[in-house]
């Protein structure tokens, strides 16, 4: 006889997976039928809300206070002044309670932005003020960079 083929009484090595198969498609079978049977849907008639369109405040924008790489401070787009001189912090309170008068006590934010080259030092009179004014900040920073 030839060694290299198949004797009658060697063991089959191969796992037969065939019944697996068999018992793996009834079970996805009684699952299609009976999934619908449990998901049913309970039909709920919901309140109708009294909330009016019309009477939602319209979102303000934020306001933007910057302070640029040399220093200077911006309300926005208009210059308060260095902030190594003395007379910005006066005119940063003015702006401040102009603003304040002029939303009608409703300006709660201010998104602060500072460039990477300003000292911290410089930044928490900025902070220091609007604090004191009862105003809450966003300080904003630049996301890194995705490789």
């Amino acid at each position: 006889m030839n060694s290299s083929s198949w004797q009658e009484n060697e063991p089959v090595s191969d796992i037969n997976v065939t019944p697996f198969v068999d018992v793996l498609l009834v079970l996805l079978i009684i699952f299609m039928v009976t999934a619908p049977i449990i998901n049913r849907v309970v039909q709920v008639e919901l309140p109708k809300d009294s909330y009016n369109q019309d009477k939602q405040k319209p979102m303000q924008e934020s306001v933007r206070v910057v302070i640029d790489r040399k220093g200077v401070l911006y309300w926005g787009d208009v210059k308060i002044g260095a902030i190594a001189e003395e007379k910005w912090e006066k005119k940063f309170k003015d702006r401040l309670q102009q603003e304040l008068v002029r939303s009608q006590d409703s300006l709660k934010s201010v998104d602060l932005e500072a460039d990477e080259q300003v000292r911290y030092g410089e930044l928490v009179p900025v902070i220091a003020r609007l604090k004191e004014a009862g105003v809450s900040m966003n300080l904003v920073i630049r996301p890194k960079a995705r490789r």
